[in-house]
């Protein structure tokens, strides 16, 4: 049955490949316009639909260009919120907006980063240029940009989460491409993000001479620690000896759902939310299933959805809702990412 549901599914397949070949064709030749920033940009994106790790990456990034003495902000489109407004976020600096008119993603970087401007509108150029006029800013990190064609890119990083598998995938419907496998040869690095990133990287380099001869580096994203309403930081072994009922809104939870059940004493539930859910009352409800002894594990991104709506927090529950952090850890090619930035800089500027 699901085959043939494809085969009904391929001639849109066919019809949004051709309308992102055109689209591609179109900046590529100059016939549509590129705006440019006066400042460096640096562009985290990938070729297929969501679960690639580029919120974590990010924020990899931030730490490496801080350490760099750089002043970084970021320029996101904040997917799903409540506003199509330009909405800049810089809590050290007095812009602290709800996060409904933020977005989850964007919410969660400027909460590990309270100095850094973080940026949503769907025109980038226009959030970077706003970001010039009220805050001080060197370097602009795109957030999944790799689609926005309009704005000029100095460095592009593409996130790849399944490496082999998309390298053979077809454009959506049928498939989870959303753009061409041709786009690799415009990437700086090729990151690979799946669990055994060194061991695909090997595997990868074998393939990636048909679509790039980019560098290829390889990140793993690894449980850090807790966080609970508060804002406390728990270890991971608080978990050992606790019942644990796990639940999240991301695009792909399998590996969220394998870490708790490895971390914790018992497992005794998952719940599986739509992507970039809002969640509610019921929802919270819903996770205890009137379970007394039993803590909630989420992902920081849907802790942040949570932790940030005035209503919630004042729920009896939310006492036993923790978040389990993540951090990349680059486990090969590191030399390349660090060439790359520093190759933004040289670029811009003499």
């Amino acid at each position: 049955m699901r085959e043939n549901f494809k085969i009904i599914l391929l001639p849109f397949s066919a019809l949004y490949g051709g309308i992102v070949d055109v689209r591609n064709a179109g900046y590529d030749s100059g016939f549509f316009k590129v705006k440019r920033l006066p400042r460096p940009v640096v562009s985290v994106g990938n070729i297929s639909v969501g679960g690639s790790g580029k919120t974590p990456f990010v924020m990899l990034l931030l730490e490496k260009l801080i350490a760099m003495g750089k002043k970084p902000a970021v320029l996101s489109r904040g997917y799903r919120r409540l506003t199509k407004e330009l909405v800049i976020a810089c809590p050290d600096k007095g812009s602290n907006p709800d996060i409904q008119m933020l977005g989850d993603e964007p919410a969660l970087i400027s909460m590990n980063f309270p100095d850094v401007p973080v940026a949503v509108h769907a025109d980038r150029h226009r959030a970077g240029e706003e970001v010039l006029e009220k805050f001080d800013a060197d370097v602009f990190l795109l957030d999944d940009g790799l689609q926005n064609r309009e704005l000029h890119r100095d460095i592009d990083f593409i996130l790849m989460s399944r490496s082999l598998y998309e390298l053979r995938d077809s454009y959506l419907p049928t498939g989870n491409l959303r753009d061409s496998k041709s786009r690799l040869k415009q990437a700086d690095v090729v990151v690979l993000t799946a669990h055994d990133a060194v061991t695909e990287a090997r595997d990868y380099e074998e393939l990636q001479g048909k679509y790039s001869d980019a560098p290829v580096a390889g990140v793993n994203f690894v449980a850090s620690d807790l966080t609970d309403h508060a804002g406390t930081h728990h270890p991971l072994e608080f978990l050992g000896d606790k019942k644990a009922a796990a639940f999240c809104g991301i695009a792909r939870p399998e590996r969220f759902f394998e870490n708790v059940s490895r971390l914790s004493g018992e497992l005794i539930s998952t719940r599986r939310f739509p992507d970039h859910h809002w969640y509610d009352e019921y929802d919270i409800d819903s996770i205890f299933e009137g379970e007394e002894d039993v803590i909630a594990i989420t992902t920081a991104k849907d802790a942040v959805r949570i932790f940030l709506d005035e209503e919630l927090m004042q729920l009896e529950d939310i006492g036993r809702i923790y978040s389990l952090n993540e951090k990349a850890v680059v486990e090969s090619g590191g030399e390349h990412i660090e060439n790359a930035l520093r190759g933004a800089f040289g670029r811009v500027y003499a």
